[in-house]
């Protein structure tokens, strides 16, 4: 690997990271955010403002498409990471090529495509597998326990897939209490590790000035949506969380909170970068790519639980060259 590369791989993974949120916050925010005006029959085509974060939105989206090939590839090539990860790591790489080929063979727009159910069985399970792998070789203990309770909903959301496949595959109903396992769990879950994740990076003691922002921020909005001060704030972010992240099993109290430790979480993540850039990484990473359980054909969206550990995992080490 080129000394450049080296001294900008920095740079390089806060790019993936940046344009996740910019594509979770123009993609799929605008998406969700502009369906009700459709359906009203309003044409936005025409709108300079709708039209520009519509292409930026589509922009991220390409730009995570493509660096996530190259994050995969640098990790099985150049990193410390041992044999064995690195053989899963290479096998997704092949995967997620031959996958993505297919698809645009058959139309990129071509909205019926699915892969085999082994076939996408082996590859979630794959992936799952190797982010297990990444955050166990991590330095600290205390590190690799953070970052597994950070991945803990996304192996839940994981699970609704693999139950749904396992019932089909086997045409029994047996299986389907994966999915409502996994289903009404999924919410407590990602409530529970957001609190884990603030009181670590507390335990870690990162700067009031990054800690007090997101209660600025945070709060607020948490107490006019509980106490549905101002009609129709609730409703919004109660609309988000189940839809634009792919959430299941929210219940009508949880948005507000959601949205309290979302934000905390995410300056905590921010915060941490100084005292523990590979825990930092990750989370923000996992925080922009977000929970995306519904898009079994966009290898882009399955991808983002690995994509976040190996960011963690390329920043802390000395590349090989």
């Amino acid at each position: 690997m080129s000394n450049v590369i080296k001294k900008n791989l920095k740079y390089f993974l806060l790019s993936y990271i940046i344009f996740s949120f910019f594509e979770l916050l123009f993609n799929r925010e605008f998406l969700m955010g502009v369906l009700p005006l459709g359906y009203a029959g309003i044409n936005l085509s025409t709108s300079l403002p709708f039209l520009i974060m519509f292409y930026i939105g589509a922009f991220s989206f390409g730009m995570i498409f493509i660096l996530q090939f190259v994050i995969l590839f640098l990790s099985a090539y150049f990193s410390n990471l041992n044999k064995l990860t690195k053989g899963f790591l290479w096998s997704i790489l092949y995967l997620t090529i031959l996958f993505d080929l297919i698809h645009i063979a058959l139309g990129v727009n071509y909205t019926g495509f699915n892969l085999p159910i082994i076939s996408s069985l082996a590859y979630t399970v794959m992936i799952l597998v190797a982010s297990i792998l990444v955050i166990m070789q991590a330095n600290r203990v205390y590190d690799k326990i953070i970052m597994f309770l950070l991945l803990v909903p996304d192996i839940d959301a994981y699970l609704v897939l693999i139950g749904s496949w396992l019932t089909e595959l086997s045409k029994s109903s047996t299986f389907n209490i994966i999915n409502i396992i996994s289903g009404e769990s999924l919410a407590y879950l990602v409530l529970i590790s957001g609190v884990v994740f603030i009181g670590y990076t507390m335990w870690n003691r990162i700067s009031w000035k990054y800690i007090i922002p997101g209660i600025v921020v945070g709060l607020p909005v948490f107490i006019i949506a509980w106490f549905n001060l101002i009609p129709g704030v609730a409703m919004a972010i109660g609309f988000t969380f189940p839809y634009v992240l792919g959430m299941l099993g929210v219940r009508n109290w949880m948005p507000p909170l959601f949205f309290l430790i979302a934000v905390l979480a995410l300056f905590s993540a921010i915060g941490l970068y100084k005292k523990n850039q590979q825990v930092s990484l990750t989370a923000l990473a996992l925080f922009g790519g977000a929970l995306i359980f519904d898009t079994v054909t966009t290898t882009t969206y399955m991808l983002i639980p690995l994509i976040a550990t190996l960011i963690g995992g390329l920043i802390k080490e000395k590349i090989k060259v």
